[in-house]
């Protein structure tokens, strides 16, 4: 399968390129929309940069998009009006609107597509489902979770696109990280999140302006299940993490999968009520050929393309698939229109 790069940044080059190819994949080119790093990317991995992207996708079967959240839309209902597979970095869009028009292009064009969450190809998050699906803690009572960065902790630094409404949301840390939190619950317990109430907060202000969240305290229903789930870039102290708590009538289960370091470098604990929490080995067949020690990402994303191409291969589409994009950026939008509204919000 020949899959076009869309976007030249660090993601692209960490995790995008070298999991395509190691997934098998022949990389047709890199576009950007700055022509000096596609060509710089490009000649990294021996292949070839596109200054036009119809050309790019002239060339390819499916696209894999990493790019700021506000040319998800675009891009991707672009690259799918042109019969191209779609392979898109979470989130899947700015907002549940823009996302259900992606869905619907794909949809009408008869296309795979893929919403990237890096915890969907992860080797203790993968094991975590397994046990909490086949019932070794009982019915899901409630969970507790955060997704914790300091990537903005410094109030002296500069303004991301991340940080802007216009090109990364207007949910911020709750879209660019809840994300990952609220599809890696949805992924391990096979809840869904029914309503929400949530606070939010810019905490530092900067010369360019910082429009939407550095930090966000969501209240969720799931069902009879209830949820506590906190998130923010400015978080100091310690390394970016991502935590995820489920009790259960049977027991308790934590994780927390690989975020930096190798494919390895994660932690899943089990406990049988009323007992401690014990070390649980992963399932190492689900590793399925991969080398935890490589860098996480560059591990997680091997999966996703595999599962992507398998899918157009196939014809079927993946799991975790544009619906699972779809949902999450719906658990997002009721956030934010709870940090407004406060009052609790439905996930609609």
């Amino acid at each position: 399968m020949r899959i076009g790069i869309v976007g030249a940044g660090w993601w692209a080059g960490f995790a995008h390129l070298p999991a395509f190819k190691d997934a098998g994949a022949e990389i047709a080119g890199i576009y950007s929309r700055t022509p000096a790093h596609a060509q710089k990317l490009a000649e990294q991995f021996g292949t070839r940069a596109f200054e036009r992207y119809p050309d790019l996708l002239a060339a390819c079967d499916g696209v894999a998009i990493s790019t700021t959240d506000d040319t998800h839309a675009p891009l991707g209902i672009q690259a799918l009006e042109a019969g191209k597979h779609l392979f898109m970095d979470k989130p899947l869009a700015r907002s549940a609107p823009e996302g259900e028009a992606i869905l619907k292009a794909a949809q009408a064009h008869g296309c795979i597509g893929l919403t990237a969450f890096t915890s969907r190809g992860d080797l203790a998050a993968e094991t975590a489902q397994g046990l909490v699906r086949s019932g070794e803690i009982g019915e899901v009572l409630y969970l507790r979770g955060y997704f914790h960065g300091g990537f903005m902790g410094d109030p002296t630094g500069p303004t991301p696109w991340r940080a802007k409404a216009e090109t990364g949301g207007a949910g911020g840390a709750v879209a660019d990280l809840g994300a990952h939190l609220f599809d890696l619950v949805r992924m391990v317990t096979g809840l869904e999140f029914t309503q929400v109430m949530a606070q939010g907060h810019i905490h530092f202000q900067r010369p360019d302006p910082v429009t939407n969240l550095d930090e966000g305290a969501v209240l969720a229903r799931l069902g009879e299940a209830s949820g506590a789930f906190s998130l923010s870039r400015v978080h100091i102290g310690a390394d970016q993490r991502l935590e995820l708590e489920i009790q259960g009538t049977k027991g308790a289960l934590k994780l927390s999968p690989a975020l930096w370091g190798k494919g390895s470098s994660f932690q899943l604990l089990l406990a049988r009520r009323p007992g401690l929490y014990r070390e649980v080995s992963p399932d190492k067949s689900l590793l399925r050929g991969r080398d935890p020690q490589i860098s996480w990402g560059h591990f997680q994303f091997i999966e996703l393309a595999r599962r992507f191409m398998e899918g157009v291969r196939h014809n079927r589409q993946p799991i975790p698939s544009l619906e699972d994009g779809l949902a999450a950026q719906r658990v997002i939008d009721a956030v934010v229109r709870s940090i407004h509204s406060q009052a609790w919000e439905p996930v609609r």
